[in-house]
């Protein structure tokens, strides 16, 4: 499931990951993406990941990334979680041109929203 969380920061899209990702999660993604894309040029996207059944962080975020023209359009992404694995698959995917990607632990929401805004 992909949970769109509202928050108060006009350049970062929330979203809470926990278990099992559907077709209907990544068309809500969409859909918000689009409508905070409306209101700035670039977006930032904070990724919450509590548990994913069968997905990789490459697989999140070619389900996330629906299109490779909206790609460019984030600016920072940072993943939040307590799992070690996606920490290393954080440091692949900040290999990506134009996109900076960072890893933050649990207990560090704060930082890592300060990072983004």
């Amino acid at each position: 499931m992909i949970a769109i969380k509202p928050n108060n920061f006009e350049t970062v899209m929330e979203v809470v990951v926990n278990g099992k990702i559907a077709k209907e999660d990544i068309e809500e993604f969409e859909t918000e993406f689009k409508k905070k894309k409306a209101q700035t040029d670039k977006l930032n996207l904070f990724i919450a990941v509590y548990e994913i059944e069968g997905y990789s962080l490459q697989a999140i975020m070619e389900d996330l990334r629906f299109s490779a023209s909206h790609w460019k359009e984030f600016h920072r992404i940072a993943v939040f979680t307590d799992k070690k694995w996606l920490e290393v698959s954080t440091k692949l995917g900040d290999s990506v041109p134009g996109v900076e990607v960072k890893h933050f632990e649990f207990g560090e929401r704060e930082k890592a929203l300060e990072w983004l805004v």
